[in-house]
């Protein structure tokens, strides 16, 4: 357990390589809190000692290790509300976007906020509805299902089929999909069920709904903001471009609590949000230096959180 002291020079250290990417020296933290650079070294080593900071170079001063920086926020948390003109913007931005677009929408804002890296993941959700299915044919051998679900995303699906069925025959399995009221997870178990009841074509023509059905649902990513690490000092490093690439493409999928989560490495940090929508959730993740500007972007996706959960009837359609 930290003393009073010790956190106080953790925090500055932390706050100053945040906005400096240098190691901080123990004559500029003793300047700052009034005491003697000798006092400061002593403090430095303890710290040392009990895995707080680090030196990263002979003769050159400290930065936090991934504990300290977890020391560092967890006073953030929970984090401040964003400013009245945040909040406004995060709106505008947001307001009118539906389905897929919104998804890119927050992606894309949350990292010309952050000025970091930021992916939204939407996990497949096997208790959600279609509230509308059509059907066409692409080709001779080939059907295409469009199903809009209840969160407003659309699917499409290649369905196989050689060849594909008269139109009459069609628009029957549409009605019939269009009966089903269970949600997407269930549905090849009905369509199978309900093939067996049909005649020849019909039955066909659901049986092959029913077996690419499951592909209709997938897990999607939304990313946005990967080029503004490039912007960061440690980009220099591939092993730090290594680390960035793999969060953006293989983001975290749990969110405890459903609130907001921080994750710290030697060379990355992540904050992580729960986004509810309805029914349905996705995932916030903001990716970055451990050097993170942790303060603003914890507001930022609060303020995201905040204003999904409030639902779209609180967005301006102006």
């Amino acid at each position: 357990m930290l003393n009073e002291r010790r956190s106080r020079i953790l925090d500055l250290v932390a706050e100053t390589y945040i906005n400096s990417a240098h190691p901080v020296p123990s004559s500029q933290v003793a300047e700052r809190l009034n005491l003697s650079s000798a006092t400061i070294r002593n403090e430095f080593t303890a710290l040392e000692q009990e895995g707080y900071l680090q030196q990263p170079h002979t003769s050159a001063g400290r930065i936090p290790t991934s504990l300290g920086f977890r020391a560092y926020t967890r006073a953030l948390l929970p984090p401040e509300s964003p400013a009245p003109a945040q909040l406004r913007l995060i709106e505008e931005r947001l307001s009118g976007k539906h389905g897929d677009a919104l998804f890119e929408a927050i992606a894309l804002l949350a990292a010309d906020l952050s000025g970091y890296a930021v992916v939204v993941s939407l996990p497949a959700d096997d208790s959600l509805h279609a509230i509308e299915i059509h059907l066409s044919a692409l080709s001779s051998t080939r059907l295409l299902a469009v199903v809009v679900l209840e969160n407003g995303l659309v699917r499409q699906l290649v369905v196989d089929l050689d060849p594909t069925p008269d139109d009459h025959v069609i628009s029957d399995a549409e009605s019939n999909l269009r009966r089903l009221t269970v949600p997407v997870g269930e549905m090849p178990a009905a369509l199978a069920a309900l093939a067996k009841r049909e005649v020849e074509e019909q039955a066909r023509t659901l049986k092959a709904l029913a077996e690419a059905w499951p592909e209709m649902n997938p897990p999607r990513l939304f990313s946005g903001g990967l080029r503004n690490l490039l912007a960061e000092p440690e980009s220099r490093d591939p092993e730090f471009l290594r680390l960035v690439v793999e969060r953006v493409e293989s983001p975290a999928q749990e969110w405890l609590g459903g609130g907001l989560e921080l994750d710290h490495e030697e060379a990355t940090a992540q904050i992580r949000a729960r986004l509810g929508m309805g029914r349905g959730h996705a995932g916030l993740t903001v990716v970055g230096p451990a050097r993170m500007r942790y303060r603003e972007a914890l507001r930022i996706a609060r303020g995201i959180a905040e204003t999904l959960s409030a639902g779209p009837g609180s967005f301006s359609h102006n």
